[in-house]
């Protein structure tokens, strides 16, 4: 059974912290995808799908809009002049999807996605509905007896890191021409990609500048294996190796990325947990980059979901990130209530710490780069 577990606050780290409100969200949205492949090999679902009786069109979307304020500053208030860093801030943001699923034959579908937004909030502001723009738009093909087929513009993410995501080398496939083959009987599911995008050509696209990937899965006892490979000529051969599994009632895996450019560069190391509670979920990552300079790179994530805190629509949760490379990092505490059909009320506290030209300093997603934010918003929302 999948479980919905929303968390919508714990991101809100722009002026009204709008814009990392999903990365949360999506850790929670379901517990198996923590020890799960995103887009993985085994196409179980897709046949599944493509060989039911579902109707021949199907239309769908989702609305959310959010208002609300933030009241910050930029540096630590100085006690003699409680004004002298202060900011505020207010706005909306709003965003709708539109959703088509076609299927012309059980051997044949087609999905497609399209969306539009504004957001008053960011540090370019936009105050009327932007141009839609095509998410994903690609067909699935089943023809073949055990094979599966998928061409078009469509998202593929490796590893299983939420919090730390440098061991994902498809990062680039959601805004390139992909054509994926999926063999679910080799192993416990084999995939071949061919993806083509701009910036890999230099003039005439030719075959050797396209970028070429493999995934194969295997299961050894509790453990799911992954290997995966990918090579494109600007960017050198990266390499990707896999294990997940539970422990003690635990789910865990660690992700090993190398890369080779010229020389073999120093590993990307991703491991990660995630623990359930009946109404209490904890979720903690780890990452080596060792790609950086003087490969000392480590952090840490932690997030923390308390569901029905005192009455049974407010949830609380904590999301806290650190880098021992420079000891900066963001902690963000918040509640939210969800009391009434469709709308959730949202109280946050994100803080930013850190020196000046930190990592996470300089990456704050508040156009202001404020240090600390009171961040209170509404959201409505709904899908049809």
């Amino acid at each position: 059974m999948r479980c919905k577990f929303i968390l919508v606050l714990l991101c809100l780290a722009s002026s009204l912290a709008f814009t990392q409100e999903s990365d949360v969200d999506n850790l929670f949205s379901d517990s198996k995808d923590i020890v799960t492949q995103e887009n993985a090999n085994n196409n179980h679902s897709d046949l599944t799908t493509a060989f039911t009786n579902a109707p021949k069109l199907q239309f769908s979307g989702s609305f959310s809009a959010t208002g609300g304020l933030g009241i910050g500053y930029t540096q630590w208030p100085d006690l003699s002049e409680p004004l002298k860093y202060y900011d505020g801030s207010a706005g909306a943001t709003a965003a709708t999807t539109l959703v088509m699923k076609a299927q012309p034959s059980s051997a044949l579908s087609v999905y497609g996605d399209v969306s539009t937004s504004l957001d008053t909030t960011s540090s370019a502001p936009t105050y009327s509905w932007s141009n839609f723009t095509i998410g994903s738009l690609y067909f699935d093909y089943y023809g073949i007896p055990n094979m599966g087929i998928r061409g078009g513009q469509f998202a593929t993410a490796w590893g299983h890191g939420r919090i730390f995501t440098a061991i994902n080398l498809m990062q680039d496939s959601a805004s390139s021409v992909n054509l994926r083959v999926s063999l679910p009987l080799v192993l416990q599911g084999l995939s071949l990609f061919v993806l083509a995008n701009k910036d890999y050509f230099t003039s005439t696209p030719t075959v050797y500048e396209y970028a070429y990937a493999g995934m194969v899965d295997h299961i050894i006892g509790p453990l799911r294996i992954t290997g995966a490979m990918r090579y494109q000529k600007k960017e050198g051969l990266g390499t990707l190796f896999s294990v997940q599994g539970t422990i003690l009632g635990v789910d865990v895996f660690a992700d090993t990325v190398i890369r080779y450019i010229d020389t073999f560069q120093q590993p990307i190391i991703v491991g990660g947990f995630f623990k359930e509670f009946s109404n209490t979920r904890l979720y903690g990552e780890y990452q080596y980059d060792g790609s950086t300079l003087n490969a000392q790179d480590h952090s840490i994530g932690l997030v923390f979901l308390q569901k029905r805190l005192v009455s049974q629509p407010l949830d609380a949760g904590i999301k806290w990130e650190h880098t021992f490379y420079d000891n900066s990092g963001q902690f963000i505490p918040g509640l939210t209530w969800s009391g009434l059909p469709n709308i959730t009320l949202q109280v946050a506290l994100p803080i930013t710490y850190g020196p000046e030209n930190s990592r996470y300093v300089t990456n704050n997603s508040d156009p202001s780069k404020r240090r600390i934010v009171l961040a209170i918003a509404a959201k409505i929302e709904g899908q049809f």
